[in-house]
């Protein structure tokens, strides 16, 4: 109990000493939740990423498996690029006819 009563006349007292160490020490609390913070979110962010890349592969393999693109695929097998297969047929028929007059 004579610990609280020595803390509390210290912080009613009004002294430069004491409101550098208050500022510090919510200096150092402030930026331990923002680190905190950050390391979650980032955490999340990379989850996110993933989860994106993976949609997209899928993706890629469902529009490959149709048959008119084909990926290039680096030795991970992340997609570096894409090739488009082109098919065409066409059937055609024509008649011609003339006359001419003198």
């Amino acid at each position: 109990m004579h610990t609280l009563s020595v803390l509390g006349r210290w912080l009613r007292r009004a002294s430069p000493r004491r409101d550098i160490v208050l500022t510090v020490l919510g200096a150092l609390a402030g930026w331990g939740i923002s680190h905190l913070y950050y390391v979650r979110a980032l955490s999340d962010m990379k989850a996110d990423a993933n989860e994106r890349l993976r949609v997209s592969e899928l993706v890629f393999r469902g529009i490959e498996d149709v048959g008119n693109l084909r990926y290039a695929r680096d030795a991970s097998g992340k997609v570096v690029g894409v090739a488009i297969e082109l098919r065409s047929q066409a059937t055609g028929e024509a008649t011609a006819t003339s006359s001419l007059n003198n």
